[in-house]
């Protein structure tokens, strides 16, 4: 009976190489040559500057990270929350812009921009027809009363929809009150609304709707400012009840009163803002106030985009 193992032997090849053989010597080089081939390819691994073998490539790629990283940067710079942390001097700045307009919008058209109390008197007297002289003035007063109610609705939601306190909706809100305080300061110099008070018996310019309008809408967007950062003691375009809270403070003589001390600061911004604007009004020309206004909300605004994000602090302390 034959054997298993020899069942299992490979088949021996018929033709035997040797060394002097021409066959031989070409299949060790062909073997030689794709030895060199594959370390010479081993050499070029892939790496930072490298995609299998390829630089285009990983350079192209590279960037597009780089790229998307920056992107990713800026987005969640933008998106981040501000931190309110002295966000009071903002709306006391705000106070301060408040009596500038205030101040040139009664001394040169008889009407009020951001404190609605005077305008609603004017408003109440006009069925009685008083104030004889100017005459519409109640219309002026109502117009401005309307639009200041749809910039408060306006603003709410505007901040509600895009999240109240995210560092590009601060941006965009102030934006838009610098971008009303500018076309306010255009239009008077340009001509296009007299620069100079108004003379209360002639007749009724109602051009003079334009710039109480664009005024009225920017006093909404401070207002609202105010509620949103939660500081509701410096409401920037009223004095009333900000020295009433003020006088009913138990802690008014206390050392330490936060609440007080803005208070009475806004008070004191609000105050110098309509002084300066009537002393600007006399000496440089009326439209200097709304220049002067305009740059301090575009301040304000650039502010935004550096101001401090909510809980960096507790990131600092952390890392």
């Amino acid at each position: 009976m034959p054997s298993l193992s020899s069942n299992l032997e490979p088949p021996k090849s018929t033709a035997q190489h040797r060394p002097q053989d021409p066959l031989y010597r070409n299949d060790l080089a062909a073997r030689s040559f794709r030895l060199e081939s594959t370390n010479d390819e081993s050499k070029y691994t892939s790496g930072l500057w490298s995609s299998g073998g390829s630089t285009a490539v990983s350079l192209s790629g590279n960037q597009t990270e780089e790229a998307n990283t920056m992107l990713a940067t800026v987005l969640r710079h933008f998106r981040a929350n501000i931190d309110t942390t002295h966000t009071d001097i903002v709306l006391i700045v705000c106070g301060f812009v408040g009596g500038l307009v205030d101040g040139l919008s009664f001394n040169a058209w008889g009407s009020f921009s951001s404190m609605q109390t005077g305008n609603t008197v004017f408003l109440a007297l006009g069925p009685s027809g008083q104030p004889a002289y100017p005459a519409y003035l109640w219309a002026k007063s109502l117009i401005a009363i309307s639009v200041f109610i749809t910039s408060n609705i306006f603003f709410i939601h505007m901040h509600r929809i895009l999240n109240p306190r995210r560092r590009s909706t601060m941006i965009i809100s102030f934006g838009i009150q610098t971008l009303a305080l500018l076309a306010t300061a255009i239009l008077i110099h340009l001509g296009v609304i007299i620069p100079k008070p108004e003379d209360p018996r002639a007749p009724i310019e109602w051009m003079q709707i334009l710039p109480i309008t664009l005024l009225s809408f920017q006093a909404g967007g401070q207002i609202c400012a105010s509620r949103i950062l939660a500081l509701d003691e410096i409401p920037t375009v009223v004095v009333t009840t900000l020295l009433c809270d003020l006088l009913v403070d138990p802690k008014l003589t206390a050392k330490f009163n936060p609440k007080r001390n803005r208070r009475v600061g806004a008070f004191l911004a609000l105050f110098f803002g309509a002084m300066t604007a009537g002393g600007l009004s006399k000496t440089t020309g009326m439209a200097s106030s709304i220049w002067f206004a305009m740059g301090l909300k575009l301040a304000i605004t650039l502010g935004w985009v550096v101001w401090r994000r909510e809980g960096r602090r507790k990131c600092d302390m952390e890392v």
